[in-house]
């Protein structure tokens, strides 16, 4: 199954968007067990109703072309019986495909930001993917994010302030 991070190692402007997904092991993190199973996910997704549906929608969609692939399968049976969230909604049968969608974080010091995300698969692991969340240039969550860097506080030899760059 693939997992989704938002996070670099080293990019610290980006650590709000896997905050509280730390506790666990890098074989367990996934947002679709965050969503479901961590009890922080509510207050960093403030449309976590809508995240939900979506993510199980495209988990089902995934479900349809990799039927038995054993990380699905594993994940989907874990969620069903530790949460009834989502079992609810996976008895819906709602299928859609991956497009770009929109998700809205709550940051304890800028507050909420809504950002666009990607997901690219990585060429040779077709279970692995990389998460990429932007903001449009020039809109009050771009101004966030470059905010967000240039308050970051940086590692000794991590990216310099100002690391993040506007399109030219």
């Amino acid at each position: 199954m693939a997992s989704e991070s938002a996070y670099s190692e080293g990019a610290e402007p980006g650590r709000f968007l896997r905050a509280r997904r730390t506790q666990t092991g890098p074989q367990q993190r996934n947002l679709a067990r965050h969503l479901f199973l961590h009890p922080a996910a509510r207050d960093l997704f403030p449309d976590w109703d809508r995240q939900i549906t979506g993510c199980v929608a495209r988990l089902r969609a995934i479900a349809g072309t990799a039927p038995d692939a054993p990380d699905l399968t594993g994940l989907v049976g874990e969620l069903l019986l530790k949460s009834p969230d989502f079992a609810g909604l996976w008895e819906r049968y709602e299928v859609t495909g991956r497009k770009p969608p929109q998700k809205t974080f709550q940051h304890p010091q800028v507050g909420t930001v809504t950002l666009t995300s990607q997901s690219l698969h990585v060429e040779g692991t077709p279970e692995q993917r990389i998460g990429v969340y932007v903001a449009e240039p020039g809109t009050p969550d771009h101004g966030t994010l470059l905010l967000l860097d240039m308050t970051a506080p940086r590692p000794e030899h991590g990216f310099p302030p100002g690391a993040i760059r506007q399109r030219p």
